[in-house]
């Protein structure tokens, strides 16, 4: 092809030979190749990717071309490379010269066009890159498995505490090495209470078969605990704590704060339950059952009022320090705020020593009393102590129990033994012989 291409335009005038050589270069461009490296015809990016399938023209930008080395725009900056035979042989003939077509000159003209269909096609490759990372980049930003910022920074938090962990285990092993004796104190004088709070509420529980040498023991042995505590510590003087004075410690600290502090709430916990003893201790001449659970409830209200009272002046000498010129308007304010909180609390415990002794003085009726006939229907034997019925009264719901048994089982429920139903409205706490074990830190 390429020998009778040349045979043929061998014998043509140069000026019609120039011309059909022309005439090719338009026909090889047909398609419109180089439409776009024509310098009176700027391209961008979206001119030169229109029409082709699968590729928006709005989402092809010029970046990708300059991160790759491609430059499109004016004319200077896109051309086709000419060898330096041709550049010297184009600065060598002038215009009056006419153009004499070489050997070989066609094959030039495919070689331009290969390269020129070898730029297209990689700018439509990198075109397409670009537009696959910007699609990827979008459907990425939209995955909702992608974590939010609050759970990373949650994530690092965790972690940051996963590896904390050993160092908190370390110090805080070193502070209670620190304070060994006093958590052992703590320890024991908690399982004190434990016991003996237990002990009691199951003698009340027992009512005529209670044990007077368990009840005597349960006061001896708190009393014993609470003489052992104030001689084995005689050099603190902790017992000025009862009196709203301030203990003997030279240093106080926040740590010896809470040590005096929990001591003497201990301590008014043991004298709680010692003062609920001697009333189980009572003959039932001197006190009837189903009057005792009103007792315990007056003596728990005050003992909670007694032990909310007591940690005030503590807390006002750790607030103020030792020396309270050198923060005086500090401790001032924090006074302030600590008397308004307290002041709160304060209140709430005299309104239910008002109704606790609301309580005492009133008589509560929770039925009628039974005929003889309800208590033969009934079988003759209450359900609650399995034993005949002595003082026998009928709830609203028609079921037949003793006046003790019933006063001592709505001090902890509300609801009829039998049937469920709702005999009282609310349950006052403490009426069974138990004592709060919430720690009266502040």
């Amino acid at each position: 092809m390429q020998r009778r291409h040349s045979s043929n335009t061998d014998g043509m005038p140069p000026d019609r030979n120039r011309s059909q050589t022309l005439g090719s270069e338009s026909s090889l461009d047909e398609g419109g190749v180089f439409d776009c490296l024509k310098p009176d015809s700027p391209t961008t990016p979206q001119q030169l990717f229109s029409g082709l399938v699968g590729v928006s023209s709005g989402a092809v930008t010029s970046a990708p071309f300059q991160a790759a080395g491609l430059v499109l725009g004016s004319p200077p900056d896109v051309f086709i490379p000419m060898t330096a035979s041709s550049r010297e042989e184009g600065s060598h003939r002038t215009e009056s010269q006419p153009f004499l077509p070489r050997q070989g000159q066609h094959h030039h003209h495919h070689h331009h066009f290969h390269q020129a269909m070898q730029s297209r096609s990689s700018l439509l490759h990198s075109a397409s890159v670009a537009t696959d990372r910007h699609s990827s980049r979008d459907e990425g930003s939209d995955d909702p498995s992608t974590p939010a910022p609050a759970l990373s920074e949650l994530k690092a938090v965790v972690s940051w505490l996963q590896r904390g962990i050993p160092f908190i285990l370390i110090l805080l092993v070193k502070v209670c090495f620190q304070h060994k004796l006093g958590i052992a104190v703590c320890i024991g004088m908690a399982s004190t209470f434990a016991f003996a709070n237990s002990a009691l509420k199951h003698q009340v529980s027992l009512r005529d078969g209670r044990s007077v040498f368990v009840t005597l023991w349960i006061v001896v042995f708190l009393a014993g605990n609470i003489a052992y505590l104030y001689y084995t510590f005689s050099s603190e003087e902790l017992y000025n704590s009862l009196m709203f004075a301030k203990p003997n410690i030279n240093s106080f600290d926040f740590f010896d704060l809470i040590w005096v502090v929990g001591i003497t709430d201990f301590v008014l916990k043991y004298v709680t339950i010692g003062l609920k003893c001697v009333i189980l201790f009572l003959p039932k001449i001197l006190l009837a059952f189903k009057s005792r659970g009103k007792f315990y409830l007056v003596i728990e209200e005050l003992s909670q009022l007694f032990r909310a009272l007591v940690p005030i002046q503590l807390w006002f000498k750790y607030i103020m320090g030792e020396d309270p010129s050198t923060s005086y308007f500090l401790g001032a304010m924090l006074i302030i705020i600590y008397s308004l909180c307290k002041s709160f609390d304060v209140c709430g415990r005299i309104s239910a020593i008002r109704k606790a002794l609301v309580v005492l003085c009133s008589s509560q009726s929770y039925g009628m009393r039974a005929s003889s006939q309800e208590c033969t229907e009934a079988g003759d034997v209450c359900a609650i102590c399995q034993s005949e019925f002595r003082d026998p009264v009928a709830l609203p719901c028609q079921h037949v129990f003793c006046e003790d048994c019933l006063c001592q089982w709505f001090d902890r429920e509300r609801t009829c033994p039998l049937c469920r139903s709702a005999v009282i409205e609310t349950v006052r706490c403490w009426k069974d012989g138990t004592t709060s074990a919430h720690f009266q830190i502040y």
